[in-house]
């Protein structure tokens, strides 16, 4: 499952956030993958209509591997907006999780600077949790994403998560940071490549791409934010195709199983191959190993035989991406 918190950031994203407060409260603040995809998050004074409840800074971050638009980086603010507006039809749902998440893209984004915007209201809610549905949008009206998220009542976070978090929201954006999705998230090695002799179908999973620094996105709750796992989902999903430069990714059906802790390992197969549609089949694995451990200086060779470990322990989110020629 992944946590969602509230998180709202009133400050300009190329800015250094301001003193965040404890868990629950009004107060801005923002955490290190806000602040990557410069995303600004807003509260909801109602919940039960749609309300902007966050925004979104477009720029060369909303580049997939291939160099296409993407608007998978929106993941992280929808995943943040959704759960705004189902706390502020509930307010006493403090904490949640994220059980499922349900991105349909329609229109690339620009990578121009434009700022789009997260339109979110709950649908249903009790004391369990609930249900909050939105779309991004740009200046001129147009729907770039529609989005579902499902969320689950839980208990606090433990210990020393907040002080990482805020630590990790603190850390200035640097010309590291101007770049496309997949290098700000870290992701290493692929599933395929075009040149293999792959069939088109593929009844068993294969190894996909890995992400092993994975210290700065984790969130309040002490494990990694369920933006940032959607968006390497979307990324491992692409990297499955033999030609992924001609295709767009049309929907993504994330369903978080367990918190996951560490660095990531993904596996993929190919439930459907043909001209007008891919679909793509995923499971996500994380690492026992600590965050911030000698992962992140490792070589290559090392981290992908460390992350083999993680196969041996249950899936902690799985996914079906869809994905279209590309436009």
């Amino acid at each position: 499952m992944s946590p969602s918190t509230p998180s709202i950031d009133k400050s300009s994203p190329g800015t250094s956030p301001k003193p965040a407060a404890s868990h629950g409260s009004r107060v801005p603040t923002s955490g290190r993958v806000e602040r990557l995809m410069r995303t600004r998050l807003r509260g909801a004074a109602d919940g039960t209509v749609p309300e902007c409840t966050g925004t979104m800074t477009t720029g060369v971050w909303c580049l997939d591997r291939e160099g296409r638009p993407t608007a998978l980086t929106a993941a992280s603010l929808l995943d943040q907006t959704l759960a705004t507006s189902l706390r502020a039809a509930a307010p006493e749902l403090t904490w949640m999780v994220t059980t499922e998440l349900q991105l349909n893209f329609l229109v690339p984004p620009p990578i121009d600077g434009t700022v789009l915007e997260a339109w979110t209201r709950s649908g249903f809610v009790d004391q369990r949790g609930g249900v909050s549905f939105g779309t991004l949008r740009g200046p001129d009206g147009t729907e770039h994403i529609h989005a579902v998220g499902w969320f689950q009542a839980v208990g606090p976070s433990p210990a020393g998560a907040l002080d990482h978090y805020h630590s990790m929201g603190a850390l200035p954006l640097g010309p590291e940071s101007n770049v496309s999705l997949d290098r700000l998230l870290g992701m290493r090695g692929q599933a395929w490549s075009a040149a293999d002799d792959k069939p088109a179908n593929d009844e068993g999973f294969l190894r996909g791409p890995d992400f092993p620094v994975i210290h700065e996105f984790i969130n309040r709750n002490g494990t990694v934010h369920g933006g940032a796992i959607t968006m390497m989902v979307g990324l491992a999903a692409k990297a499955a195709i033999p030609t992924p430069e001609n295709f767009d990714l049309q929907s993504l059906r994330m369903v978080f199983l367990r918190p996951s802790t560490g660095p990531i390992a993904t596996r993929a197969r190919i439930r459907h191959a043909g001209r007008s549609l891919y679909i793509v089949d995923l499971e996500l694995f994380s690492s026992p190993i600590t965050p911030g451990s000698t992962t992140s200086r490792a070589s290559d060779i090392d981290v992908r035989e460390d992350l083999d470990k993680a196969f041996e322990s249950k899936p902690t989110a799985q996914a079906q991406a869809v994905f279209r020629p590309a436009r």
